[in-house]
């Protein structure tokens, strides 16, 4: 990794590459419907309230009617889908000598498929029934008729498997609630509202320990070990649930945040009475929610009292402030609603207690009326979701909502401009749009209207400069025959490649003109100016592990904006003379004449931008660790690093080269297995798995972050799959390494979520390899307790010999004995040259610094002076110039 003494780059301006500084996008948008027939027309419902599909299912949607029907349309992709009735949940009710109010805001509200559904038919519906003459809201699952393993296929559900979880006694018509979903988590999801009457008559939203309305709740309908009984619970003597809970159908997760609460809001409450199953409280009627799944982030749209709608980012624990509270403002009695408290006279503010009510704000919320000329406005909020189709990249992050009335049905995206910080754009209007869903066959948003139609949207056109129809329109080749760059177009390697279905990649970038430049950093993301270009193209052995059939099959381009990132891909032509324009939403098709049969996926532009993310850098592999590595640029091998530097690409030129980080491969033996495990993890996974990051889970793949503290080793996991025992890694025990289990695809969805169809074995080797030796891994803490006799803390030196805890545990000395510490071999200076002998200990950083009055450290500029992490103890010996005025030298050690 040593720097050259001379420039190989000659940086050079490009003029050639034609690509625009920014995708197109909407002018506008209109909605249409969503499953249209050939000859003319759509299909039509009567009142659809929500769509659903099980986990695997692309071809069926299932559609919720109000009236308790729930309708399956079949072959979605055909010219001419058909629909049928796959339950009937209104007449069983009928026929049960009971009825189920259509009026005001009652009937079929919701429906989810269990995530398991496949194996065991289940489903479960939110919907109104009264019992005896009295209203009540019910939670039930229902069962497929089918066979485990193929329920998806099933053709009905028979009413009569109803079991119900929770029949709510309802003294009110609204304020429901009424969503239900799953979380990534496994537990099932359900929000209410406050009862109804109006201005939370009954006084349920702002109490944990009353009845389940004006809340959100998580249950375990899996009773998982773990887990914990629901508290008792009590209806009034006259209905006829005295309990809403049916016993034994459900737990509460263990982790819920109210479990063991004695105060609420200041007033002291007994643990007994607390309604465990509530996740977050506060809501007035929260509709409808969604969890978006890549990042696990929790939206609900709470419809508003008088003023004020809301859009909710809900946590664990949160409090959302309804009733003292409408969105962001104290909720003021009207004088048509009786007051809940002797102290509320009508028109007068609600007394909010003293001490315990820390609420959290709305991200955003707007007024009942364009008074003030917003085009955001509406009296009934419809939560949405997160875009993450293929089809509109324009859209890809925004929360997408609606007002069922307002406006005459606006529909709007959220953008969060900055961290906390969101603005939104009307972008459509439809009436009564009381739901969105997702399309089974391209992940679509489908939207949901009561009027009868299920909608999608789409672009009424669109303004910008389109990208070139084929490669050899993008200008970056001056020859595609050889793949010869464009002047400006310079190469580079990477140290550890992204794993892409066994593809051989070539990669370069471009910053166009000369000027522009790059803001290094030795461990983070570096900075990039807009119109810098990044390319990477994809050959293939059609036969694999024969490369005599080796030919072109991608080609991939990166553009940074003024703002974020947008990428291309062009797909080779079978007679290699060129590449076409994949369309935005990609293409997944077999690569013609593979052995074995492989299927190759083209990514969507919106599949681009979810994948290189800002905390990720962008460009992916365009960073320290990773370009740390040399290449032949015409004059001999150079470090690419020192040469990008040389050619005036940095911002300031790069110094220390010799001591900057490199990522080490899977197949790079002579590092050790848990620095290529963090190399693996970091190219990977990093772009999701860090703070800020997309992933809703809760480890760390940086590199920068020490193992014991990345959550790895023992690390908890948003979704056990079930089982208590699962961690993302567990020394010893491949099976319950849910890491593992996540790249082999074991009984869960495999990881990474896009750009692969097929599994890394290397790699999964290199993970089952260091789980099984991760039982004699020890932390420093780990370490510490483990030493007999006991030896202090961190910078205690109990055997005397100068060297303290830390220091005896990064050297793999006894601390109990003076004979067994850390020394150097060789430390020397002849002729102007020092030489520095040394066991570099396995798996430790070994850094030799250099300082002139032993105050001021940093490190030895010298090749090989670099932190590497070996597989094991080996001799080492660097030897460079000390550099005037240095003539002390140390070893810093570091672990992973």
């Amino acid at each position: 990794m040593a720097a050259g003494a001379h420039a190989q780059i000659v940086r050079q301006e490009n003029t050639t590459l034609n690509l625009p500084a920014s995708l197109p996008v909407a002018s506008g948008y209109t909605t249409v419907n969503a499953i249209p027939f050939a000859g003319g027309g759509g299909m039509t419902f009567l009142n659809p309230v929500c769509t659903a599909f099980p986990n695997g299912e692309t071809n069926r949607l299932y559609v919720a009617q109000r009236a308790g029907q729930v309708r399956v349309v079949n072959n979605l992709s055909a010219p001419n889908p058909s629909q049928a009735v796959f339950m009937d949940l209104g007449a069983y009710l009928t026929s049960m000598g009971q009825s189920l109010p259509f009026g005001d805001e009652n009937g079929l509200l919701s429906m989810v498929f269990h995530p398991d559904y496949n194996d065991n038919g289940f489903f479960y519906l939110y919907f109104s029934i009264t019992i005896n003459g009295q209203l009540h809201q019910r939670l039930a699952r229902f069962q497929a008729i089918g066979t485990p393993g193929s329920y998806n296929a099933a053709a009905s559900a028979d009413p009569a498997t109803m079991t119900p979880l929770l029949t709510i006694y309802d003294e009110a018509v609204n304020h429901n609630g009424g969503d239900l979903a799953f979380g990534a988590d496994g537990y099932l999801y359900l929000s209410l509202g406050d009862e109804g009457g109006g201005g939370d008559v009954y006084n349920n939203a702002r109490f944990i320990n009353k009845d389940f309305w004006g809340q959100l709740i998580r249950i375990d309908v899996d009773n998982r070990p773990e887990n914990l009984a629901p508290n008792p619970h009590s209806q009034p003597a006259s209905t006829s649930h005295p309990s809403a809970i049916h016993a034994g159908t459900y737990k509460v997760p263990a982790d819920n945040p109210f479990i063991g609460f004695t105060s609420w809001h200041g007033q002291t409450i007994a643990p007994s009475t607390v309604r465990t199953e509530i996740y977050a409280t506060g809501f007035r009627n929260p509709f409808r929610f969604t969890i978006d799944m890549p990042t696990g982030r929790l939206f609900l749209g709470d419809v508003g009292q008088l003023d004020w709608e809301e859009v909710d980012l809900v946590v664990k624990g949160g409090d959302y402030g309804w009733s003292w509270r409408e969105g962001a403002h104290d909720f003021y009695q009207s004088a048509t609603v009786p007051p809940r408290f002797p102290d509320n006279s009508p028109g007068t503010t609600n007394a909010k207690p003293a001490a315990g009510f820390t609420p959290i704000d709305p991200i955003f919320e707007y007024v009942s009326d364009n008074a003030a000329g917003s085009t955001i406005y509406g009296v009934s909020v419809c939560g949405g979701m997160v875009y993450r189709g293929n089809q509109l990249t324009e859209l890809q992050g925004k929360y997408l909502f609606s007002d069922i009335f307002g406006g005459g049905g606006i529909i709007a995206a959220l953008t969060e401009t900055s961290p906390g910080v969101w603005t939104a754009q009307q972008i459509a209007i439809r009436p009564q749009i009381v739901d969105f869903g997702i399309d089974p066959r391209n992940g679509e948003p489908l939207l949901c209207s009561l009027q009868g139609t299920i909608y999608k949207l789409q672009r009424t056109g669109t303004t910008g400069t389109a990208p070139p129809p084929t490669l050899s329109g993008t200008g970056a080749f001056s020859s595609l025959v050889t793949l010869t760059p464009g002047t400006g177009v310079v190469p580079y390697d990477a140290n550890v490649s992204f794993w892409s279905d066994h593809a051989i990649k070539s990669r370069w970038f471009s910053i166009p003109n000369a000027t522009d430049t790059i803001t290094f950093n030795a461990t983070g993301n570096w900075s990039f100016p807009a119109g810098m270009v990044w390319i990477k193209h994809f050959d293939i052995e059609t036969t694999r592990g024969n490369p005599a059939t080796k030919r072109r099959l991608e080609t991939r381009f990166l553009v940074k904006t003024a703002t974020d990132v947008y990428g291309l891909s062009y797909k080779w032509r079978s007679d290699q003379t060129d590449a076409d324009l994949v369309a935005e939403s990609g293409l997944t098709e077999v690569i013609p004449s593979s052995s074995p049969s492989q299927t190759w996926r083209y990514p969507s532009r919106g599949e681009c931008i979810m994948c290189h993310t800002a905390v990720g850098g962008h460009a992916l592999s365009f960073n320290t660790p990773q370009l740390n590595r040399s290449r032949d640029y015409g004059a001999g091998l150079q470090n690419q690093i020192q040469a990008l530097s040389d050619a005036g690409y940095f911002n300031t030129p790069v110094t220390g080269v010799n001591n900057l980080p490199a990522f080490a491969a899977a197949t790079d033996t002579t590092q050790s297995l848990e620095w290529r495990v963090r190399s693996y993890l970091a190219v990977n996974c990093v772009q999701c798995h860090q703070p800020g990051g997309a992933s809703q889970g809760t480890w760390d793949a940086r590199f920068t972050t020490k193992t014991d503290s990345a959550n790895l080793i023992n690390g908890l996991l948003v979704n056990n799959d079930g089982d208590a025992t699962n961690r993302f890694i567990v020394p010893g025990d491949a099976a319950h390494s849910m890491l593992l289990r996540r790249q082999q695809g074991a009984g869960i969805s495999r990881m990474p979520p896009l750009g692969t169809l097929e599994r890394d074995l290397v790699n999964e080797q290199l993970v089952s390899d260091w789980i099984a030796s991760l039982t004699t891994r020890q932390s420093f803490a780990q370490w510490l307790a483990a030493q007999s006799p006991p030896v202090g803390g961190a910078n205690d030196d109990p055997d005397g010999d100068g060297r303290g805890n830390l220091l005896e545990f990064l050297t793999g000395t006894d601390p109990n004995a003076s004979s067994s510490g850390w020394s150097y071999g060789l430390m020397q200076v002849v002729g102007g040259v020092a030489q520095f002998q040394f066991t570099h200990p396995a798996n430790r950083a070994a850094i030799i610094e250099v300082s002139s009055d032993l105050s001021a450290w940093r490190a030895w500029d010298a090749p090989g002076n670099t932190p590497q992490y070996p597989a094991s103890d080996t001799p080492r010996t660097i030897t460079a110039p000390p550099g005037s005025p240095d003539r002390f030298f140390r070893v810093r050690f570091e672990e992973l």
